[in-house]
C-alpha cells in the first residue's frame, strides 16, 4: 500500500494510554493522513486530551522552525461510541469505511464471562486492514523497525510477499525517520543421530540457505548488511529477543486471514510473537499485496 491517507484510532480508555493519540497524531502529521478516532462516550475529556497534544506538537514545530508560526494540518474526526469496543464493533467500523491503517493499544483486552482474550488477537487473523498496535513507549527519532521476513523458500510468492513487508516497512520508516532492519528465523531440522553430522558437498547447511534467501529479498533495497539478521530458533522467543537486541521500537509482521507469514509451515502465527514483544507491532495483512 505504502500510502496511509485514511487512519483509525481506537481509543477505549485514553486515559491510561494518552501516548496512543500522541502516535496518531504523528503518523497523520507526517502522512498527511485524516483521523478519524473512536472514542468512549463517556469520555467526555477527548478533546481536550487531543487539543493539548495538538498545541505541544504545534509549539515543538514552530520551536524547530525558529519564530515563524506553525499549524498541524489535520483533518480529525472523532465518533464517540458505548465502551467496551470489541473486536466485531472495530470490524464493522473497518468494513463499512476505508481505513489503510488501524491503530490501536498493544495491551488491550475484551473481558467476557469471566474470561479474556485479547481482541487484538481477533483482528490480527480477520480484515484487511494494516493493524499498528501501540504501547506507551514514545517513539525516538532515528529509531528502528525491524521486519520480520519468510525465508523458507525463494519462490517469486515469497519474494512478493518479502517486497511487501520490505515496501510498507520502509514507508512507515520514512514517515518516522526511522532505520529498517530485517530478520529472519528458522529452525533447525532434528536429529537422532549421536554423530557429528558431515557438511555434503554441494548441499547448503540451513543457515547458508536462509543468509541466501534473504539477501536476494533486500538485494533491490538500501539495506546495510549490518542490518539483516538471521537467527536458528522459534520466531515467538527469537523475534522479540532480537527486537530488544537491536534496540527497536517497532516489529513488522506478517499475517494473513488464519495463519502468520513467518512461520506457516511450523504452525506459529504472529499473536504468538506479539505477546513476546515490549514494543509496537505493525501487522501486515498478507492479502493487500494481492499474491494468490
Amino acid at each position: 500500500m505504502k500510502n496511509f491517507k485514511n487512519i483509525l484510532v481506537i481509543a477505549e480508555d485514553i486515559g491510561l494510554n494518552q501516548t496512543v493519540l500522541h502516535k496518531a497524531l504523528r503518523l497523520a502529521q507526517s502522512a498527511k493522513a485524516t483521523l478519524t478516532i473512536i472514542a468512549n462516550k463517556q469520555d467526555i475529556e477527548i478533546e481536550q486530551h487531543l487539543e493539548l497534544i495538538y498545541q505541544q506538537k504545534a509549539a515543538n514545530l514552530t520551536t524547530l522552525n525558529g519564530l515563524k508560526p506553525t499549524k498541524l494540518e489535520i483533518d480529525i474526526n472523532i465518533k464517540y461510541c458505548v465502551a467496551p469496543f470489541s473486536h466485531k464493533d472495530i470490524l464493522a467500523e473497518i468494513t463499512n469505511n476505508t481505513y489503510d491503517l488501524l491503530i490501536k493499544d498493544i495491551h488491550a483486552a475484551h473481558f467476557r464471562w469471566g474470561l479474556s482474550w485479547s481482541d487484538n488477537h481477533y483482528l490480527l487473523r480477520e480484515g484487511n486492514t494494516n493493524i499498528l498496535l501501540v504501547g506507551e513507549t514514545q517513539w525516538p527519532d532515528r529509531g528502528n523497525i525491524l521486519a520480520a521476513l519468510e525465508t523458507e523458500e525463494s519462490t517469486e510468492k515469497h519474494q512478493k510477499l518479502n517486497q511487501f513487508m520490505i515496501d510498507e516497512s520502509q514507508y512507515l520508516a520514512k514517515l518516522l525517520n526511522s532505520d529498517v532492519h530485517l530478520i529472519n528465523c528458522y529452525q533447525e531440522q532434528p536429529s537422532i543421530s549421536l554423530a557429528e553430522r558431515l557438511p555434503v558437498e554441494g548441499v547448503e547447511e540451513p543457515l547458508q540457505q536462509h543468509w541466501r534467501h534473504i539477501q536476494d529479498s533486500a538485494s533491490r533495497y538500501a539495506v546495510e548488511q549490518d542490518h539483516i539478521h538471521v537467527e536458528s530458533g522459534l520466531p515467538e522467543f527469537v523475534i522479540p529477543h532480537e527486537a530488544k537486541k537491536y534496540n527497536a521500537d517497532i516489529v513488522a509482521l506478517g499475517a494473513g486471514e488464519h495463519h502468520g507469514l513467518i512461520n506457516r509451515l511450523k504452525g506459529h502465527s504472529s499473536e504468538y510473537v506479539v505477546d513476546g514483544l515490549s514494543c509496537d507491532a505493525l501487522i501486515l495483512k498478507a492479502n493487500m499485496c494481492n499474491i494468490p
